[in-house]
């Protein structure tokens, strides 16, 4: 879409700015605001659907002061926006800013109830896309990864600027890439990773995720899980291995996962971070992993066979994805494990002491025992109460401070989610 400019409104005094306005013509849904200044001053735009804005976002300044950008970025399409920048008592003169609808083969989603938030996933189906979405299931922001198969996860650079995405490019002969797209627009920054599944971004700029390491045991091929971190120049430090803590009771039992036989032992599918400890679920061993960010040691095992912390509240969780560590203790997606009516997912909150060794569940919630999944699926928490992904299944569900779904998305036959994130906003700095 073309940006337009109007009249100054006669009923302002306009101290002018000169601006220039750059649209991103992947998807024509962001717009990069700059100007300059000639003394020191800060960045923002004022935004609305009308000339009295209402909305504020706050962009970034060279390190004199006198060079500003601002990204405007996640607003519903073909509806004309309203924008002017703003630096101290100066301002531009009003523009307005209409954003593209998403192409056919980006889905819509199919909405009941309301949800004020944005939400950022992977959405696979015959085209692969990152989308964000707002309450009314329609895509305000998007790319399409041409090229990349199965990916799982994507979220937002820890400084606003960029989309983070993991996905398989099988052209590039390596299994796995990280690639950070411009919110703003232009060419992705991809580090070639053999990994699956998971990741974060570190605060020196690489990744920490998860890798395939496959041994022979007992004359078989297994493949286990290393965590390992990767330096923007492509080091590898490996932090932990699951072959360093255990080893398979019995390979036989072990599902084949491809042609050369080899057999999965612990399906590592999910990666966070909380106070110098990576968090990590293991599908298969049904447990979740503490490890020390530093040392590599073990600090805990959450569930499963080999558990060293104690239930001592309500169920524990099956085969599971999306472990995210909370103030009090971790929220999860229980797959659990079950055929015919037995066969339902749930999101689940625990409490967790690691001095006593104890973990509770505090709450769930299982959409009825209607919904499953074998695939993916996690829980995050939003402004309003949590946002549960079911994977695969292709259903989004927000939840109220009582743990009530207040808003459902289903995405079409054959479209399914990654792991799915609540975005306040896509942030304005460039």
């Amino acid at each position: 879409m073309a940006v337009a400019c109007t009249e100054t409104l006669p009923d302002r005094v306009v101290a002018q700015l000169d601006v220039s306005a750059e649209l991103d013509v992947e998807s024509e849904t962001s717009l990069t605001v700059s100007w300059t200044t000639d003394e020191p001053s800060d960045a923002a735009l004022e935004f609305g659907l009308d000339s009295a804005y209402g909305e504020r976002i706050v962009g970034s300044s060279s390190e004199d002061g006198r060079t500003h950008a601002v990204v405007l970025a996640g607003l519903t399409p073909e509806e004309v926006w309203h924008w002017r920048a703003v630096s101290g008592e100066q301002v531009s003169a009003d523009q307005t800013f209409e954003p593209a609808y998403a192409p056919a083969e980006l889905p819509q989603l199919l909405v009941t109830g309301e949800h004020r938030g944005l939400i950022l996933a992977p959405i696979l189906g015959e085209t692969t896309y990152v989308a964000l979405y707002d309450g009314e299931g329609i895509p305000v922001w998007w790319r399409r990864l041409g090229g990349m198969e199965s990916v799982t996860q994507a979220g937002l650079s820890a400084d606003g600027r960029d989309v983070l995405v993991m996905g398989m490019i099988p052209v590039l002969g390596t299994s796995t890439v990280i690639a950070r797209l411009p919110i703003a627009g232009g060419e992705p920054t991809v580090v070639e990773i053999d990994a699956h599944h998971d990741f974060i971004e570190l605060a020196s700029g690489g990744y920490a995720t998860i890798v395939s390491d496959i041994r022979e045991y007992d004359g078989v091929r297994v493949q286990g899980d290393s965590l390992v971190e990767v330096s923007l120049d492509g080091t590898v430090r490996t932090v932990w291995s699951t072959w360093d803590h255990a080893v398979p009771s019995d390979v036989d039992a072990l599902f084949v996962i491809n042609e050369r036989g080899d057999r999965d032992w612990t399906h590592m599918n999910s990666l966070a971070w909380k106070d110098g400890n990576y968090w990590r679920s293991s599908y298969t061993l049904e447990s979740i992993f503490v490890v020390h960010g530093e040392t590599g040691a073990t600090v805990a095992r959450i569930g499963g066979e080999g558990s060293d912390v104690q239930l001592v509240g309500g169920e524990g969780f099956g085969p599971q994805h999306g472990v995210l560590p909370t103030e009090a203790g971790f929220l999860v997606f229980n797959n659990r494990s079950g055929t015919g009516a037995d066969a339902w997912s749930e999101a689940v909150a625990y409490d967790v002491n690691l001095r006593t060794r104890e973990y509770a569940r505090v709450w769930s919630y299982d959409a009825e025992r209607g919904l499953t999944t074998q695939l993916l699926g996690n829980v995050e928490p939003t402004a309003a109460g949590h946002l549960v992904s079911w994977g695969v299944a292709g259903h989004l569900t927000a939840l109220d401070a009582d743990h009530n779904p207040v808003w459902d998305a289903q995405t079409p036959m054959g479209s399914a989610f990654g792991y799915a994130h609540p975005v306040a906003a896509l942030s304005g700095v460039p």
